[in-house]
């Protein structure tokens, strides 16, 4: 190597080392002050496999979530419990978790649970219309009704879309707190959504009877029987409907068509033997009847009905006397016209027209068929002659 070459070597090397402090500096320098503001290269690498751990956790709870809601599909509701309690574990307070927990707890009739779990999702997202909903579901198990209304309705203003399910339930829950004009008008507006649902044809009908409009109720009804020509409820109730426009004819065949696809069914029974007294004076095959039906369910309100009546027909007065009485002690005794219609032949038979004479307007308020009151002609014919025809020929 000449000497020139080798004074050139030199102050390239000399020159190199002479920046090597300056470049680390700059270099280390670089490195760590991001660290110092808790950027660096090594929080970064932390604050990194952070993210994706609580990303590993939420895909965790999402996949503990899907099975769980595989199960409650499959009707398994406390394992579909226990897997959103793990998701809930995983991912904290979810609204949407909590939602889903309520409603397998809902179907597995813990209700309590289920209300708890529905009031903390509607806590984290008050206006989840679906909780809503869950709600008065629960509150309606519960017995809060009330509450249940009003969870419906607000239910209903979030999500319209809820409305195909609302609509019915709310109406059930009007039915059962006899508010017959609401619910009404909720079964109106279901069926214009499902037009062709014989259930919810079938209870506005009941509606219809209750708020005595029979022509309307046997136009369901009808329509009913087109789609379910075998549904002897709907003979029976078209029957009664029938008796409130006094085509006692139309309710007699409609009665023996119930019992005939129903034989042992108490309700059929009864108001069959009750319109055959209209029509017949009483024999022992009708008491033989009553007893048998009876028999099915001795402690109900139309069971001890049965018992009366036939020992009436039997002239063992002092016993049908002994179970009348029971019946009208029966707790739901104000809301039937049974009890004090039957009272009232009892004591016109035993020659008390006066005490008849009061019970038997009872029976009328209550919504007791005009035809209904032609038994009263083998119990007193002079009873029924006064009181009795002047009604039927008005």
């Amino acid at each position: 190597m000449n000497p020139s070459s080798v004074f050139t070597a030199l102050s390239i090397f000399t020159t190199f080392t002479s920046i090597i402090p300056i470049y680390h500096f700059i270099y280390r320098f670089l490195h760590i002050a991001p660290c110092l503001q808790g950027e660096g290269p090594g929080l970064l690498l932390y604050s990194r496999r952070r993210e994706g751990e609580e990303e590993g956790g939420q895909a965790e709870a999402a996949a503990l979530a899907r099975r769980g809601s595989m199960y409650l599909h499959r009707g398994q509701p406390q394992r579909a419990i226990e897997l959103y309690s793990r998701a809930l574990a995983i991912a904290g307070d979810e609204a949407i978790l909590y939602l889903r927990r309520g409603e397998a707890c809902y179907q597995a009739g813990q209700y309590q649970q289920a209300l708890s779990d529905c009031e903390q999702a509607l806590r984290l997202h008050p206006v989840l219309a679906e909780a809503h909903y869950l709600r008065g579901r629960i509150c309606t198990r519960l017995a809060a009704y009330q509450q249940a209304l009003s969870s419906y309705t607000r239910a209903l203003e979030l999500d319209p879309g809820l409305a195909t399910h609302i609509y019915p339930e709310r109406a059930a829950l009007y039915q059962r707190r006899k508010e017959f004009h609401a619910a009404l008008r909720d079964y109106c507006r279901a069926l214009e959504y499902s037009p062709h649902e014989a259930s919810l044809v079938f209870q506005r009908a009941l509606i219809y009877l209750q708020l005595r409009e029979p022509r309307q109720a046997i136009a369901d009804l009808n329509s009913v029987l087109q789609a379910r020509p075998n549904f002897a409820c709907a003979y029976h109730y078209r029957a009664l409907a029938s008796l409130y426009l006094q085509d006692l004819a139309r309710a007699r065949q409609d009665c023996q068509r119930a019992t005939a696809l129903n034989p042992m069914h108490i309700d059929h029974g009864w108001l069959a033997c009750w319109v055959t007294l209209c029509e017949e004076p009483p024999h022992e095959y009708i008491a033989e009847r009553l007893e048998a039906l009876a028999g099915t369910a001795p402690e109900q309100y139309v069971a001890l009905l049965c018992q009366a009546v036939s020992a009436w027909i039997r002239g063992e007065q002092a016993k049908a006397q002994a179970v009348i009485s029971r019946v009208l002690a029966a707790p739901s005794s104000e809301e039937h016209w049974g009890g004090p219609f039957w009272q009232a032949a009892i004591w016109a038979a035993a020659g008390r027209e006066t005490e008849a004479h009061q019970v038997l307007r009872e029976a009328l308020i209550r919504g007791l068929p005009l035809p209904l009151l032609s038994p009263l002609r083998w119990a007193n014919p002079s009873f029924y002659q006064h009181y009795a025809c002047a009604l039927l020929e008005a």
